[in-house]
C-alpha cells in the first residue's frame, strides 16, 4: 500500500537532505554547491520529457530508475571533480521531474483503486488521505537526515583555533566574502576524509534501501495501469504545454519574483546560511542541529497554519511572512556570529523555518485560488520557478559575496511584494464587482 513508497522515498531523501546540507563544507572548492545549481537547473528542464518516460516504463521503474540515479549521485561525491559531480548532478536533476510526476501518479492512481475496491462514492477524501500520509512521511526525511549528519559529525572533527572571535567578527555572517580572499578553502573547520566516507556510505546504503524497497514490496504496476492513468497521462501531456503558456497570463507573471524569491531564500539556508554563519562560528557539526529546529518549525508551522487559515485570510499570513522576512534580512545582514550565539542561531533557523512554512502554503493556496481552471499547469510552472531560484541561489553561490546575496533578496522580496499586491487590489475589485451583481 502507500507506506511502501512513503517509507522509500524517506529513505533515499534522508540521505539527499543531509547531503545537500552539507555540499558547502565537505567540498570546499565550491563544487558541491555548483552540482547542487546543476540539479536544479535539469529539473526545469525534466519536465518537458516526464510523462514520456513514465508511459514507457510505468510509474514504478521510473521511480526505480531515478533512485538508482540518485544513489549514483551520492557515491559521485566520493570524488571532489567537476567532471564527475557536475554530469553526476545534472543526470540526477533530469530524473527528478520523472520521478515526482510519477510520484503523484502512482499516489493518486493507488488512492482511486483503493477507494473503488472499498466502494467508496467519492474518492477525494482517500486521495487526501494519502498524499497526506506520503507528505508527512516525506518531510520527516529533513529531521532524520539532519539528525544522522549531527551524530556522525559529532567529535569526528578538527576545529583548529575555532574560538578566535576576532576571526568571526572579520569573516563570518555577511561580512564573508569567497571571492575577495583566499579562506575558501582555509576554514579552520575540517572534516577529515575518514568522516566524509563514512557519511557518503551511510547515503549510499539509504539509496540502495530505497531502491530494494521499491523493486520488492512496491505493488505491481498492474494495479497502476488503469483506465484513470491513462487519462491522467493525457492530463500531464497537455499540462506540460499550457505550463509553456502560463508565462503569457498576467496574473502568473506578476507571481514569479515571490515563487523566485522562495527558492533563492531555500538555497541560501542549505548553500549560504550553513556555510557562511553556521559552520564559520560553530563548526560543521553545528549545521545538523540548527537544520532539524528549521525543519521542525517549518512541517509543524505548516501543519498550523493548515488548521488556522480558514480563520486567518491569506493576505495577513502573506504580511506576517513579509514582516518576518524583511527582519531576518536585516539581522543576517548586521548580525556577525559568535561561539556564543547559539541561542540566537536557533531562533534564526526557527523563524526561517517559520517563514518558509508560510511562503509555501501561501504561494500554493494563492496558486490554486488564482488558476482554478488549470491547477496542474499552474503548479507545474510554480515547480519551475521555484526550482530556478534554487537553481540561481546555489549557482551564485561561490561568485558573490553573502552580504550581496541578502541585498539581492531584499530586492527581489521588495518586487514580489509590489506585485502581490497588484494581484490582492485585482481580487479586492473582481469580488466586489462580483457581490454587486449577484445584489442585483
Amino acid at each position: 500500500m502507500v507506506e511502501n513508497p512513503c517509507v522509500a522515498f524517506m529513505f533515499i531523501f534522508t540521505a539527499f537532505v543531509s547531503l545537500q546540507s552539507l555540499q558547502s563544507v565537505l567540498h570546499s572548492s565550491g563544487i558541491g554547491l555548483v552540482s547542487l545549481s546543476c540539479i536544479y537547473t535539469s529539473t526545469v528542464i525534466s519536465c518537458l520529457f516526464a510523462p514520456w518516460l513514465i508511459s514507457k516504463i510505468t510509474t514504478k521503474w521510473t521511480i526505480v530508475a531515478a533512485f538508482a540515479v540518485i544513489t549514483a549521485y551520492f557515491g559521485a561525491n566520493f570524488f571532489s571533480s567537476h567532471f564527475v559531480l557536475i554530469p553526476f548532478g545534472i543526470l540526477m536533476g533530469l530524473m527528478a521531474g520523472p520521478l515526482w510526476s510519477a510520484q503523484a501518479t502512482y499516489i493518486t492512481t493507488l488512492s482511486i483503486t483503493y477507494a473503488k475496491h472499498m466502494q467508496m462514492d467519492e474518492c477525494d477524501s482517500m486521495i487526501n488521505k494519502f498524499m497526506g500520509l506520503f507528505y508527512g512521511c516525506y518531510r520527516s526525511s529533513q529531521i532524520w537526515g539532519n539528525l544522522i549528519s549531527t551524530v556522525v559529525l559529532h567529535s569526528n572533527v578538527s576545529y583548529g583555533n575555532l574560538f578566535d572571535n576576532t576571526t568571526y567578527t572579520r569573516h563570518c555572517g555577511a561580512s564573508q566574502c569567497d571571492i575577495h580572499s583566499n579562506e575558501l578553502s582555509n576554514f579552520d573547520i575540517v572534516v577529515p576524509d575518514s568522516t566524509k566516507y563514512m557519511l557518503l556510505t551511510i547515503f549510499l546504503a539509504c539509496g540502495i534501501m530505497a531502491i530494494v524497497i521499491i523493486c520488492v514490496l512496491l505493488d505491481n504496476t498492474e494495479i497502476v495501469k488503469t483506465d484513470f492513468e491513462s487519462e491522467l497521462n493525457l492530463t500531464n501531456s497537455d499540462t506540460l504545454i499550457s505550463t509553456l503558456n502560463m508565462l503569457k497570463d498576467p496574473k502568473c507573471l506578476l507571481l514569479i519574483p515571490l515563487v523566485l524569491f522562495v527558492g533563492l531564500e531555500q538555497g541560501f539556508v542549505f548553500g549560504d546560511f550553513t556555510k557562511s554563519y553556521v559552520n564559520c562560528t560553530l563548526g560543521v557539526n553545528g549545521i545538523g542541529p540548527l537544520l532539524v529546529c528549521f525543519g521542525t518549525v517549518s512541517s509543524i508551522s505548516s501543519l498550523v497554519i493548515g488548521f488556522i487559515s480558514k480563520h486567518i485570510k491569506r493576505f495577513a499570513f502573506i504580511i506576517a511572512a513579509a514582516i518576518f522576512n524583511i527582519g531576518l534580512l536585516i539581522v543576517l545582514w548586521l548580525w556577525r556570529p559568535l561561539p556564543i550565539d547559539i541561542p540566537n542561531f536557533y531562533v534564526i533557523a526557527g523563524c526561517l523555518g517559520l517563514c518558509d512554512a508560510i511562503w509555501q502554503t501561501q504561494t500554493y493556496t494563492l496558486f490554486g485560488v488564482l488558476f482554478a481552471h488549470k491547477q496542474e499547469a499552474a503548479f507545474s510552472s510554480y515547480r519551475m520557478f521555484h526550482a530556478t531560484g534554487c537553481a540561481v541561489a546555489f549557482g551564485y553561490s561561490y561568485f558573490l559575496c553573502v552580504e550581496t546575496k541578502v541585498y539581492i533578496m531584499a530586492a527581489v522580496l521588495a518586487i514580489a511584494l509590489s506585485l502581490y499586491s497588484i494581484i490582492e487590489i485585482k481580487l479586492q475589485i473582481y469580488n466586489r464587482q462580483l457581490k454587486e451583481i449577484v445584489a442585483l
